[in-house]
């Protein structure tokens, strides 16, 4: 189950443009997080059944979940029936309130350098980030982040790659992952550590043998609506 951040490098074309393999890696990440919520779902209806039975009798909330549930096993089914058999569920993006901040504070100055009329709703835009993200970090104290790059705003990129446990920061970004680098560079810090890599290092190792043509990239916003993630 690895778990990615992904730099604004790579997430702004993958989330403002229709095609390209960014946007097919976004759906990639769209399923998993919709998997994710089927599968913890169930945990919490077993969690309630577990405690129902400690008791000796019914736990309020269990209609509501085993409703929402059910919508989101459903949910996982139709979307890996719009993907090529084999697409893994297991991709999950994480994410922090800063790289979410300056996500939505490049949505449009990027959009009108690409062209696109009408400009999207960087708000909503932003919203839609965070729904894909299993998982976000907190609001952090640049203080506190260490010096890991040449750039001090792409140490706080790095670090809440090493605070959320990621394992894998996906970045097209020179000062984090350098040329000379070819493609990868590890980042530690004390007990924690992770990889950063360009998007074509990922596509050609880490997500070998997925069949992209197969992966239409302009289904994502159906897969919003399907998953309950954001629209």
């Amino acid at each position: 189950m690895p778990f990615v951040v992904v730099d604004t490098s790579v997430s702004l074309p993958a989330t403002l443009s229709s095609s390209g393999l960014t946007r097919k890696f976004w759906v990639l990440l769209a399923f998993g997080a919709v998997a994710y919520r089927a599968q913890h779902l169930q945990l919490e209806l077993e969690t309630l059944d577990l405690e129902a039975a400690d008791v000796g009798g019914a736990v309020g909330g269990r209609e509501s979940l085993e409703r929402l549930a059910g919508e989101a096993e459903r949910a996982r089914v139709a979307m890996e029936g719009l993907l090529p058999i084999g697409t893994p569920s297991d991709w999950l993006a994480v994410g922090g309130v800063d790289l979410f901040s300056e996500y939505e504070r490049k949505v449009e100055a990027v959009a009108a350098k690409m062209g696109l009329d009408p400009a999207p709703d960087a708000a909503m835009a932003r919203r839609q980030v965070e729904a894909i993200c299993v998982a976000a970090e907190p609001l952090m104290d640049p203080g506190e982040v260490p010096p890991l790059t040449p750039d001090p705003d792409d140490d706080l990129i790095v670090w809440t790659a090493l605070a959320s446990g990621a394992e894998i920061l996906v970045s097209d970004d020179r000062h984090i992952v350098p040329a000379e680098a070819d493609g990868a560079q590890f980042y530690e810090h004390e007990d924690t550590s992770v990889l950063a890599v360009r998007f074509s290092h990922l596509v050609d190792n880490q997500l070998a043998g997925i069949e992209w043509a197969e992966i239409d990239g302009s289904l994502l916003s159906q897969l919003y609506r399907a998953g309950g993630l954001a629209e």
